[in-house]
């Protein structure tokens, strides 16, 4: 019995390898191409377009690329559950690489009323990490805050002690105590008073987040004073000791 469930375990890992690369294939490749044909279009390659059809185009773009980032955060989920090492490290100025993904979010604050503001001392040393999959999990918790924030703002704070510490305050609904303990736990839960505020979340974001900062070898934790009190993100990550 033992030897046929090991059997079964290794096709039962085959099968998820197979599913993810189905799901980049039939997925991520055709939402990339589309993605691509939207941007050459407004840019004029196949000639002028009429403001309202830019619009609609430029709405389009930013759909797909949600549907981009959504695909990514599944095949991540799947390369860590099956303890795969997704991880391409390199050396990065953490200031330059949080005002990247503080940018990119600031017209979605903007929209919605917000204060997004970024806090960090004169100097940082570079730290290494994989730039692509470490921005997604600082995408994710700083977007996090602006979902579920409605009025006033988020703050992102860069500290640095024995390690870089970077924190993200929000002034949204808050948490209770057990949930800000379970938050990176839990896929596809979020709470009743998460879904009225955002109704188009998908409870992956945090759960993805928590394990890239656990792959390379930070911690991640939340605290809240409670529901409507605001909500207030730590993310640690070990710098390079010096030879």
């Amino acid at each position: 019995m033992e030897k046929q469930a090991h059997q079964e375990l290794k096709k039962l890992d085959a099968a998820k390898s197979q599913f993810i690369m189905a799901t980049q294939h039939h997925l991520r490749t055709p939402l990339t191409i589309m993605k691509g044909y939207v941007s050459m279009i407004l840019e004029g390659d196949y000639g002028r377009v009429n403001q309202m059809v830019k619009d609609k185009l430029r709405f389009f773009r930013e759909s797909t690329e949600k549907l981009i980032r959504l695909v990514n955060d599944f095949l991540d989920i799947s390369q860590f559950q099956m303890g795969k090492s997704i991880l391409k490290l390199t050396k990065v100025k953490p200031v330059e690489l949080v005002q990247s993904v503080i940018e990119e979010l600031r017209p979605e604050a903007a929209e919605k009323g917000l204060s997004l503001e970024l806090q960090q001392p004169r100097s940082l040393p570079q730290i290494k990490v994989d730039p692509a999959k470490f921005k997604e999990a600082l995408y994710n918790i700083i977007n996090n805050g602006i979902q579920y924030t409605q009025q006033g703002g988020v703050v992102v704070e860069l500290k640095k002690n024995s390690a870089l510490e970077i924190i993200v305050r929000d002034t949204g609904i808050g948490m209770s105590p057990a949930q800000s303990q379970q938050i990176f736990n839990q896929i596809f839960e979020r709470g009743e008073k998460a879904k009225e505020v955002y109704a188009l979340g998908k409870g992956v974001g945090l759960y993805i987040s928590s394990k890239i900062i656990e792959a390379h070898g930070g911690r991640i934790w939340a605290e809240s004073a409670g529901a409507g009190q605001g909500s207030t993100f730590h993310l640690i990550l070990p710098l390079e000791k010096k030879k």
